[in-house]
This record gives C-alpha cells, sequence and structure tokens, in this order.
C-alpha cells in the first residue's frame, strides 16, 4: 500500500485517542532507530518528542530488545495476582529500589501510567480506612493530566472535554496549578509568596484535614506545555502534607527516568513522595508497563489486608526484564547526567535566541523537558490560534523533525541519549520554525 492508501484506510478504519475521529497526520512511521523516525515515504524526521515523551533511551535499542528475547525465552508469562510470583519481577524490585528516593523500596507494578495512578487513589484511600480514618478527598491541579481512564480521569483538568461524557465524581478537588508566566493569582516571582503552594493548605483546611486523603501533581507538569515550579513549591507541598497527614504523590509517568536531568525529578527538590509513579520511561515505551513505588509506612500499614487491585499482566516477566536493561543502561551510561547538560545547553540557547524573536514569550522547564510559548505579543501575551498547532507539526516535517506542540507551547523532549551535536541541529530546527511564524499565523 502507498501511504496515500495508508492514511486512507487509517482514517477509516483507526480511532486515534486525543484527535478528533477519522483525522490523521500526513505521515507514516514505519522504522525508527536513535533520534531518527524514517516514514513509509522514506523521509528521516527527528525525534524532538521522544514520541510521547517515552522512548528516553532512543528507538531500537538492542539490548533492551535482546533482554525481551532472552526472557521470552525462558519464560513469557507467570501471573502475581493472588500471591503467586516470578523471578523478574522480584529482580526488578531489587533493581528499581536502588534508584528510587530512599525509603521508597515497595513496589506494586501496573501496565500503563494511568493504572499506576488508579492505583495510588485506592491505595491511599485503603491506607487510611487501614487506620481507622474516613479520609477520601484527593486534591489535584487545574490544568492537570494523570490519565483518561474512568477514575483517573476526575483528577485530570486538562481541557474541558476529558471527562465530559461523565458526571464529575465527589471527593476530586482541584486547586490552582503553578504556572509563573500566567501566574493564577496573578502575582509576580518571587514576590508572590508561593500562593499556589500555600491554597493546597488553605484548601485542606476549608475541605477539613480528616477529610482529605492525598494530593498528587507532576514535578514538572508535562502535558499542560512542560512547566517547572519555582523552586520553593515542592519543599512547602511537602511541609503542607506532612502538617495535614496528608498523603503526597507524584506522578513521575512523564518525567521519571532522567528526563528533567534527574533520575526522578523530585531529586531536584530533595523531597519523598510517600508514593512516586513511574511508567513510559521504565521500559522506554517498547511495551505498556508501570511501577507504582510506596513508602515503608503504607506498606506496613496495609500488611495482612487484602488488596482489591491488579490485572492478568501485572509484573509480566517480560516487561520487567526490559525495565531491568533499561534501567542497567540509564545507569551504565549516567544518562540522567546527559539530559542535565544537553538541556541546560538547549536552555541557555532558547533564552538566548529563542527569546529575542517576536512571538516567543518565555522559555520553561528542566532537562530535556524544555518549552517555549508562542504568544501573539511580548506585552500582551496574547494567546494565538488554535490553529497553530496543525501549522507548526506541518512546518516541522517540512524541515524534517517530529515536534510537540501543546496548545501554544512548542515543546523540545527528544531522547534523553541525544548528543550535544545533535541537540544543535535539533535546535536550528525549532528556531527556523519559530522564526518562519508571521503575525497572520498567530491571530485567534
Amino acid at each position: 500500500m502507498r501511504t496515500e492508501e495508508l492514511i486512507k484506510y487509517d482514517r477509516e478504519h483507526i480511532l486515534h485517542g486525543m484527535a478528533a475521529v477519522g483525522k490523521t497526520q500526513s505521515f507514516v512511521v514505519e522504522s525508527a532507530d536513535g533520534i531518527m523516525l524514517t516514514d513509509t515515504d522514506g523521509r528521516k524526521l527527528m525525534d524532538l518528542s521522544s514520541q510521547l515523551i517515552n522512548v528516553n533511551l532512543g528507538h531500537n535499542r538492542r539490548e533492551v530488545i535482546e533482554a525481551a528475547q532472552e526472557q521470552m525465552d525462558k519464560l513469557n508469562f507467570a501471573c502475581l495476582l493472588r500471591g503467586f510470583s516470578n523471578l523478574p519481577s522480584i529482580e526488578l524490585a531489587y533493581k528499581l529500589s536502588a534508584i528510587t528516593p530512599k525509603g521508597l523500596d515497595r513496589f506494586l507494578w501496573a501496565q500503563t501510567g494511568a493504572d499506576t495512578i488508579d492505583s495510588a487513589f485506592r491505595i491511599a484511600n485503603l491506607y487510611w480506612k487501614a487506620k481507622g480514618s474516613r479520609k477520601y478527598k484527593i486534591i489535584s491541579l487545574y490544568s492537570s493530566y494523570h490519565g483518561t481512564t474512568r477514575g483517573v480521569a476526575q483528577a485530570t483538568n486538562l481541557a474541558k472535554g476529558i471527562i465530559e461524557e461523565m458526571p464529575p465524581a465527589p471527593g476530586h478537588l482541584h486547586i490552582p496549578n503553578y504556572y509563573c508566566y500566567r501566574c493564577p493569582f496573578d502575582k509576580n516571582y518571587p514576590d508572590c509568596g508561593i500562593l499556589c503552594a500555600k491554597f493546597l493548605e488553605y484548601t485542606i483546611v476549608n475541605e477539613g484535614e480528616d477529610s482529605v486523603a492525598a494530593f498528587i501533581a507532576e514535578p514538572e507538569q508535562g502535558s499542560i506545555g512542560f512547566i517547572a515550579p519555582p523552586p520553593e513549591y515542592w519543599p512547602m507541598v511537602r511541609e503542607i502534607c506532612n502538617k495535614y497527614n496528608v498523603l503526597l504523590i507524584a506522578d513521575e509517568v512523564m518525567t521519571g527516568f532522567a528526563r528533567t536531568g534527574k533520575m526522578f525529578a523530585v531529586e531536584h527538590w530533595n523531597i519523598v513522595p510517600d508514593m512516586l509513579s513511574m511508567s513510559k520511561g521504565i521500559v522506554n515505551g517498547y511495551l505498556p508497563f508501570g511501577a507504582l513505588a510506596l513508602s515503608g509506612d503504607i506498606f506496613e500499614t496495609l500488611s495482612g489486608h487484602f488488596l482489591p487491585i491488579g490485572s492478568t499482566e501485572s509484573g509480566n516477566p517480560v516487561c520487567c526484564a526490559m525495565a531491568m536493561k533499561c534501567i542497567e543502561i540509564y545507569v551504565k551510561e549516567r544518562i540522567p547526567e546527559n539530559a542535565a547538560r544537553v538541556g541546560r545547553r538547549a536552555k541557555e540557547r532558547m533564552e538566548k535566541e529563542f527569546m529575542a524573536l517576536p512571538h516567543v514569550g518565555t522559555v520553561d522547564g528542566l532537562g530535556l523537558m524544555l518549552a517555549v510559548e508562542i504568544v501573539t505579543d511580548k506585552e500582551s501575551k496574547g494567546l494565538p490560534s488554535p490553529k497553530l498547532t496543525d501549522f507548526i507539526q506541518k512546518l516541522g516535517i517540512e524541515k524534517g523533525a517530529m515536534l510537540r506542540i501543546i496548545g501554544n507551547r512548542l515543546g523540545y523532549a527528544p531522547p534523553c541519549t541525544i548528543t550535544e551535536e545533535q541537540s544543535e541541529r535539533a535546535l536550528d530546527i525549532l528556531y527556523a520554525v519559530l522564526s518562519q511564524l508571521k503575525p497572520q499565523d498567530l491571530k485567534p
């Protein structure tokens, strides 16, 4: 089939999440290697979004593929439900505990990031029930994203339409998110008093601390466009959760595994959550897999209690083997350090060159999870036309790159293995795309 036929068949037979039914892109990926994609027309494109920020180690890592094949030859499946186990799942727990924040060395295996979040919410409720408390409320951020499964979507507030098909569930609350460039409190950092963090305390007090079970957020907001918090935010949040006996859940599905220049993003602020969810980079996007790390306190509190959580593929031995190999690569090749170094240089260049462009309002992010915000003009910070997304995607493909554009924020999240030389070429493409924008392209 030619590309046109493939796209036509795709449009008529496949439903794509987070897109209008029947809408497809203008290219079909056929193969990939390193940071490069090849489509069915033979075009080479730089993958500057690591697909969905999950191919952190780059495409076609033979060591990971061989680890999967070797495990399939030994044991392709053995379940973990009802107390059964398999060797790779135990070995993975041992390896993972060596890199997770101190004290988070108990694990629940899952299939996706959303699964880990759903499990975290249920474990939070089970934890407080085991302690004789009726705490049940979950607080998350406005403009947050934690998944689209029915339970988790209640904590997702990224945009209207995510949960329109069902009424809001009781017990899910939202508070203003950190976003210094467009502060929801109309303040300027650092004279703002970090109201975004203090509002968590206000909400807990007003809802009743005896009713709030947990607070969840991403260490750097991902699906809203790579927004990093002010440095005081997470230490203040940890202190507030301690003060009011509220569990802190860090959603590291996107930020984990070197993405922000640390193995896990919470390391930037030296805080340890009570639960930490991970997926995406744990197996480099090669198979569906996720994990939830829990504190010893939660594990001991639930010890002996029945856990009504899990699915057939939880702890799949092939996924566990792949995760172990990925962890080995992250550590051996010092991938977090590479992401920090290359990301630092990229951000410096963005702040110097990109900010000089008339339609770039700000540069944001940590490590290789960076973004530039596109505005109609710097003074008003006006939001450009929603059509900008498709326009920039098309420009990127023409110039040789698959880009990540989220609303009016152009992301830069290549595989964390990218070299400085490759990054400079990638930034040349981003700059070329941004400098080509005209006022008429931005009009709402």
